[in-house]
């Protein structure tokens, strides 16, 4: 059996000490092993490997990417471990199961998909030595409780200035500004860009309801889409009213707002087949949601069916009353 050794710094927070270094991701991948729980339900605490996850990890440090994040171990009796504080230095057997991971199990499954390439690779790496089993999953539970994500929203905010927009997040953001910020905007003082507001809809909500009508749809101008999406809005509200209903006050309930965005396509459709240069017109917007939204407001507001809901909106809209 062999033994590595590594220099680390020896770390004392409250009443734990661990030690900080860096590692190659072989020996990470050789000597790390897992506990999930659906494998231990008794001490098992972790969750079962996501392979996609792990190949998409790989690829991500073969094309040169960065993982400046520490992987957090607990060493394992059979990992032999033992401290120089002379040297500042670590040695332990390297063998599979000297290290349990507390953090970070899909980035190690990532480096193992690795160990047959030759890649070198080290990255940042947290020892924690003599840890009960107990002792293991309360820093597992702190781990995954304590940080928190960074919103969806701020990821796709931020995706132009990293330059990872694609096509249709570039047109999407596009859109979403233009609703934001135009003074005509049915959504104007409504929309969240960087994170979830109560009252206000958020980039992720209107991006995954406004993505359909890119593939749906030709378009090469969102201002262009704009005025007809918001004349589709100010259309909705004016027959909502008629109705005897407030659609501005629920306007940010995602789901409604999904249902009447994805509503939006059969309507647009219509109106292009029978009067295109009309299409961003209020008025043409009105006379075909005269036929599927009264009398159905309360019910796609109160809706937990969105699929379903759509498909009622679009067959209200297609049925006509013909006298024979």
């Amino acid at each position: 059996m062999t033994t590595q050794n590594i220099s680390v710094t020896l770390i004392t927070q409250g009443e734990h000490k661990f030690y900080s270094g860096t590692m190659e991701i072989d020996i990470i991948a050789a000597t790390c092993s897992t506990n999930p729980r659906e494998d231990d339900p008794q001490k098992g605490f972790q969750r079962t490997l996501d392979e996609k996850r792990a190949l998409s990890i790989a690829e991500y440090i073969k094309v040169g990417g960065t993982i400046p994040s520490s992987i957090i171990l607990s060493a394992q009796p059979d990992s032999g471990l033992t401290y120089n504080s002379k040297n500042k230095t670590i040695s332990f057997n390297d063998t599979h199961g000297s290290f349990l991971i507390l953090d970070g199990q899909h980035r190690v499954y990532g480096f193992r998909k690795l160990m047959n390439e030759g890649v070198k690779y080290r990255v940042p790496v947290i020892i924690y030595n003599d840890l009960s089993p107990t002792q293991e999953a309360r820093i597992f539970i702190d781990i995954n409780t304590l940080q928190r994500p960074v919103p969806k929203e701020l990821l796709l905010d931020i995706k132009r200035l990293a330059q990872r927009e694609s096509t249709d997040e570039r047109m999407l953001d596009e859109l979403f500004t233009n609703f934001e910020v135009e003074s005509d905007s049915y959504l104007f003082n409504k929309l969240s860009r960087i994170d979830k507001k109560k009252g206000k809809l958020s980039k992720v909500t209107f991006y995954d309801s406004m993505k359909p009508l890119l593939k749906e749809f030709n378009i090469s101008n969102t201002d262009r889409l704009y005025k007809i999406i918001n004349s589709f809005f100010i259309a909705a509200n004016d027959v909502a009213e008629a109705d005897q209903f407030n659609l501005a006050e629920v306007i940010t309930k995602a789901t409604l707002f999904k249902i009447l965005v994805a509503h939006s396509r059969a309507v647009i459709t219509m109106i292009s087949d029978n009067n295109p240069e009309d299409i961003d017109k209020i008025s043409e917007h009105k006379k075909y949601l005269r036929r599927s939204l009264p009398g159905s407001f309360q019910e796609i507001s109160d809706s937990k069916t969105y699929l379903k809901s759509v498909e009622v909106l679009d067959r209200k809209l297609l049925r006509r009353n013909i006298t024979i």
